[in-house]
């Protein structure tokens, strides 16, 4: 969302967003202007680093996801989010199994577009 220059848009909500510690580590690795928006966020406080303590459930689903997508799944269950962003296949069924509600980033940005004022889409720009 960030690479869509909507991320900003998604945290204003008065909602918690919490992003696991292993993506932040990644992030914070990046000089990117993505990584650069998302680390501004969390330097904000807008979003939240949160390690898992369900270290166990972690090491179990990275034998099969990615280290982001097992902490992200993890988090979502301890914390009992509203829902865990995620847009990899494997990683949605897997958290779909887990009882958890997803949503990809492509169905956040429409809701947020049909409930947008067409004056305000110019703000969602593409970039190559």
């Amino acid at each position: 969302m960030s690479k869509l220059n909507y991320l900003n848009q998604f945290i204003e909500s008065p909602d918690d967003f919490y992003i696991p510690q292993s993506v932040a580590d990644e992030i914070k690795a990046k000089s990117d202007p993505s990584s650069q928006t998302i680390q501004a966020l969390i330097n904000s406080g807008n979003l939240q680093i949160r390690a898992s303590n369900l270290i166990n459930l972690v090491n179990s689903l990275n034998q099969r996801l990615g280290k982001g997508e097992s902490e992200a799944i993890a988090l979502a269950i301890e914390l009992n989010t509203d829902y865990v962003l995620l847009d990899d296949s494997t990683a949605r069924r897997e958290a779909k199994r887990l009882g958890l509600n997803i949503k990809g980033t492509l169905a956040v940005i429409k809701k947020k577009i049909d409930i947008t004022p067409r004056s305000h889409l110019i703000k969602l720009e593409f970039h190559h």
